[in-house]
């Protein structure tokens, strides 16, 4: 778990660092949980086998929920311009 809120955390920080120095918003939540899972996936590569194998899956099963959230919130999105 130690893994998975490094990743969320240090997904944030980066943003908000973008936001600050860059000044370059980011455009939807969604990016925050997507950089997440990337660097989840990087950090599997560090870990144990065992450990590796379950953050990866954790990883798809985020960005899987992810994606079908986003497709949610873009048909709400178009009705409600409807």
């Amino acid at each position: 778990y130690t893994v998975g809120l490094a990743a969320v955390t240090w997904a944030i920080w980066l943003a908000q660092n973008k936001a600050t120095f860059e000044k370059k918003l980011i455009k939807s939540p969604f990016e925050i949980v997507f950089s997440a899972c990337s660097f989840l996936l990087y950090w599997a590569g560090l870990q144990p086998e065992e450990e590796a194998m379950r953050l990866r899956q954790g990883t798809e099963m985020i960005r899987s929920s992810m994606t079908r959230l986003m497709a949610m919130c873009e048909n709400a999105r178009q009705m409600a311009e409807d």
